[in-house]
């Protein structure tokens, strides 16, 4: 009982996540494994009563009784799954309508740039924080670019890949959603605690893949509205490197030029 107490505790072994919307994607785990957990231990009793009750034993040589259908049990055996599946597609529904609900007027837009191997955040007044991890060192998180957002209020991303297919994943936040060429990808995130949480593409995206990484830092509104107002209007921050540097809005629009502002990958 204590084992399945800590079971149902753990939400079957799901993380919980920072968001508002990881709600739904905890619950739809839930479900399934409210299901999953009965039906496993319902077969796995069958199993076993039918390996014990009919084993064959020595000098036995009755012939089990022989049945062409049997409507009942064929039923049961139909309806059930059918009702399950019905049941876990509409929360699934629900979940997938509330975590990808896009907002009219998000409190923060940010577009998420992804390249091989690092990424681009822009800002509404053009300020840019931009850069690759350090390819010498993958363990190193000093010089990974940094997404700075507020908590507790809606934050509207907009991922964008310059090259091939990547995906912007944070574990914390139970969601990873796809930077398709050509494909505009759109979605909120509300954090609901403030933290440094780490990211990195979940997509093989080419030879460094393993190093394109970045960081979360979610901020309380108040601190992020005071770092907002000190980010000069299309300035660049570049990871690794101290300080602001002069930007120019018309380069940070431009698209994939990142001279100046990557590490070079190691020869």
């Amino acid at each position: 009982m204590h084992q399945l107490t800590g079971l149902l505790a753990t939400n079957f072994g799901s993380p919980s996540g920072v968001t508002t919307q990881d709600h739904y994607t905890r619950e739809l785990w839930r479900l399934s494994g409210y299901f999953s957990v009965p039906i496993g231990l319902i077969v796995l009793g069958l199993i076993t009563f039918a390996i014990v009750r009919y084993r064959h034993r020595p000098g036995e040589d009755r012939k089990p009784a022989q049945f062409q259908y049997h409507i009942p049990i064929e039923a049961t055996y139909t309806i059930i799954p059918l009702v399950i599946v019905a049941v876990i597609f509409g929360v699934m529904y629900n979940a997938e309508n509330h975590v990808t609900k896009v907002s009219a007027k998000p409190s923060v837009a940010i577009t998420v740039d992804g390249f091989q191997w690092g990424w681009r955040f822009v800002y509404p007044n053009g300020h840019v924080q931009i850069g690759t991890g350090d390819y010498n060192n993958i363990n190193n998180n000093n010089d990974l670019p940094v997404l700075v957002m507020p908590s507790n209020e809606t934050v509207q991303l907009h991922v964008v890949s310059l090259d091939v297919v990547h995906t912007f994943y944070v574990k914390e936040f139970l969601f990873n959603r796809d930077l398709i060429p050509g494909i505009n990808n759109t979605f909120d995130v509300n954090v609901t605690k403030p933290g440094l949480y780490p990211g990195q593409c979940n997509n093989i995206c080419g030879e460094y893949h393993a190093y394109m990484r970045f960081l979360v830092d979610v901020m309380t509104p108040t601190q992020y509205a005071a770092w907002y107002a000190n980010q000069p209007a299309c300035s660049v921050t570049t990871a690794g490197v101290p300080g602001i540097q002069n930007g120019s809005c018309a380069a940070i629009n431009a698209g994939a030029d990142f001279t100046g502002y990557t590490q070079a990958p190691k020869g």
